[in-house]
């Protein structure tokens, strides 16, 4: 029997892998964005009648995913990132978790290009972990 734990109640219930190009970055810490939206477009017509809507196209926010800098993993990667910027196209899957870490149903997938890399912060008071991002203009969402 398939397990009922499919609460969602929290953020961590989430992974998201991301690939860029032919790269497979494996999983990612943080994810925010790919949010719809579609501008409302309205007419009043004569006689002061009431508003009519009319359809419009849905538009995505960037997605921007973000990890711990590891050395070793990441020091050469992100330069070989630097250079795929504006070019190259990345596909983020989110899949969801169970109460258990578990993945439960369909994953969502966002794909568009690679636009922004962020190396990290450093901070020489600061011993708090390097985390890098990616952003990626996402063009479609599936799932």
């Amino acid at each position: 029997m398939p397990s009922t734990n499919h609460n969602f109640g929290s953020e961590q219930q989430w992974l998201a892998t991301v690939q860029v190009g032919n790269l497979n970055l494996g999983n990612f810490d943080t994810f925010s964005g790919g949010d719809v939206a579609a501008p409302a477009v309205k007419h009043r017509p004569g006689g002061m009648g009431p508003e009519v809507t009319y359809n419009s196209l849905p538009a995505y926010s960037d997605v921007v995913v973000g990890r711990v800098y590891e050395t070793q993993r990441d020091h050469q990667l992100i330069g070989q990132l630097h250079n795929l910027v504006g070019r190259t196209m990345a596909t983020v899957t989110m899949t969801p978790r169970d109460d258990n870490g578990v993945p439960w149903g369909p994953p969502r997938i966002y794909q568009g290009r690679l636009i922004n890399v962020k190396d990290g912060k450093a901070d020489s008071n600061s011993n708090a972990a390097r985390m890098y991002e990616l952003d990626i203009a996402v063009e479609t969402i599936a799932g």
